[in-house]
């Protein structure tokens, strides 16, 4: 019979996930800057009524397909990390509605929308498909249910904090841009929901990058018990 203790023991979940950590700050930071140069590239597009992926539509719309792929990258790279953090059931819901919303980005990188305004009766069949790309999105409600999971787990309340106030005011947004948008769909000058729908890509960029730190920092050092065979 011999003992083995193991005390002090850091754990490895930083190193583990490190290289994901990196790829998901770089993709949010590449998807920042390629929307950011848009709004500077596209000055004819008015940021508080029209929509982002309307950037599609024109001389750059490449710009914007990359910048969908970058958020598809992230969303991805989002579920990787919180599938290997989480546990139990939870992590597979919170994975699977990131999942989601990574393939609904691939979706509306793939097929460009109508312009902004277009009645629903007359959406094509690819602003259609882009419409439900779009419809895939449910970060918020993944951001919310997965940092309040980490955020239980032994050694991680400290750094999940964030990510539960990010998550929240994500949501708050969410449902802002709901309730923003007009009872025929049918958005003009005087809505504001595109103005909201990109103060909700804020709140996902914040959010990424707060689990990116999060998860390359890893989970304090925390004592182990003792343990013989």
């Amino acid at each position: 019979m011999k003992a083995i203790l193991l005390s002090n023991h850091k754990t490895i979940t930083g190193p583990v996930i490190g290289g994901k950590s990196a790829v998901l700050a770089a993709s949010t930071g590449a998807a920042f800057l390629l929307l950011t140069a848009l709004h500077f590239l596209r000055r004819d597009v008015d940021p508080t009524w029209v929509f982002l992926s309307d950037y599609m539509l024109g001389n750059w719309g490449w710009l914007m397909r990359f910048t969908f792929v970058a958020m598809a990258l992230a969303l991805g790279s989002s579920a990787v990390i919180l599938a290997v953090l989480l546990r139990g059931w939870v992590r597979w819901i919170v994975s699977g509605l990131l999942g989601l919303a990574a393939f609904g980005m691939v979706i509306g990188g793939i097929f460009p929308p109508d312009p902004t305004g277009t009645p629903i009766e007359a959406l094509t069949g690819t602003g259609t498909l882009h419409v439900i790309g779009a419809s895939l999105d449910f970060t918020p409600i993944a951001a919310l249910i997965g940092s309040i999971a980490l955020a239980r787990q032994s050694g991680w309340r400290g750094s999940a904090l964030w990510l539960v106030a990010i998550s929240l005011f994500a949501v708050v947004v969410m449902v802002a841009f709901i309730m923003s948008m007009p009872p025929d769909h049918v958005f003009g000058p005087k809505t504001h929901s595109a103005l909201i729908g990109r103060l909700q890509w804020l709140s996902y960029f914040a959010w990424f990058v707060a689990l990116a730190f999060a998860a390359y920092r890893g989970r304090p050092e925390e004592p182990h018990a003792t343990r013989g065979h």
